[in-house]
């Protein structure tokens, strides 16, 4: 995926005057990554790997951020065909310091597009097919961040994102900036196209996918929003038995068939975010209430949110 990806960014377009760098972030890999980033070339930018072999996208990106040398960092993954006009579209409202963040437009290829699917299952492939008029919320595949707002929060936390919780660093960096006011525009001019592995279709893989969001989620509420959930044993029991009253004239669905129902990957995600929740309460808070960087040391209660109303609304 990669090569297709890198052999894609050859017809991307680098206005004149600009220096552009592309750095794959190699995430302890034991394959050929660096031999195909040392073949990839194009005329106007510079394409370098630079190597992170403790596992974790954020871990891999705070590296690849360290190396880079431009005012604006442009985010993307491995499986993507850009527009030729994405880097310049998406950079130049950062350069021009109209706003400290933009979000780009995804969309999913069309030969993986299935009949079945809900807006939740395309968000959970990433596919934004157009961004929020107003702070629009960052999807890694296509964003942009100018380099100042990372002296502000730190970097990614290395708890979240594949290899840790399994998303959620972008979206943790996405409420930082919303806390301190800063501006994130939407760029509707370009896109890209995501061209996941089509294993991501089958059932197996999106009810990891739940788990995966479930415990992304507990970390965000609990770590950053600080948030208090009443019963939240008693709403797993209950959950549950709603679960399996709902999967009985389903269970001969086989886990290697394509597709899962909108309400079972829901189901799944709020039971593991309640179970991940009851396993953290009683921690120190990695973020204190209302700050940019983390620390341990920081208040541990304060400005509490109630998520009642979530049981309710989340089906």
């Amino acid at each position: 995926m990669l090569e297709k990806t890198l052999r894609a960014f050859q017809s991307v377009k680098v206005p004149g005057g600009w220096q552009v760098e592309l750095i794959v972030a190699d995430n302890g890999s034991e394959d050929c990554t660096a031999e195909v980033v040392n073949s990839a070339n194009h005329a106007s930018i510079e394409i370098r790997s630079v190597h992170e072999p403790r596992p974790g996208k954020s871990r891999a990106q705070n590296t690849a951020m360290a190396h880079a040398r431009g005012e604006v960092l442009l985010f993307t993954d491995d499986d993507v065909e850009p527009a030729d006009n994405w880097v310049e579209n998406m950079a130049r409202p950062l350069l021009e310091k109209r706003c400290e963040a933009v979000a780009g437009r995804i969309l999913l290829a069309e030969d993986l597009r299935r009949p079945w699917f809900t807006h939740l299952h395309e968000m959970w492939l990433a596919e934004v097919r157009e961004p929020a008029a107003e702070s629009p919320e960052l999807v890694g595949a296509s964003m942009g961040i100018h380099r100042s707002v990372f002296e502000m929060i730190k970097n990614f936390d290395e708890e979240l994102g594949p290899g840790a919780t399994g998303f959620g660093e972008e979206t943790l960096v996405w409420m930082q900036m919303m806390k301190a006011g800063l501006r994130i525009h939407p760029v509707n001019d370009t896109f890209l196209i995501h061209r996941p592995d089509p294993s991501r279709l089958l059932r197996c893989a999106w009810l990891s996918a739940a788990a995966r969001y479930g415990r992304t989620n507990a970390y965000l509420m609990y770590h950053w929003q600080h948030s208090q959930v009443a019963c939240p044993a008693l709403r797993v029991f209950v959950l549950r038995m709603k679960l399996l009253l709902r999967r009985l004239p389903r269970r001969s669905a086989h886990l290697d068939a394509e597709g899962c129902p909108a309400w079972e990957m829901s189901y799944l995600s709020r039971i593991e975010e309640l179970k991940r929740f009851i396993e953290t309460s009683g921690k120190s808070r990695n973020y204190g209430s209302g700050a940019l960087r983390g620390s341990s040391n920081l208040t541990k209660r304060s400005n509490c949110n109630r998520v009642e109303a979530r049981d309710k609304n989340f089906y």
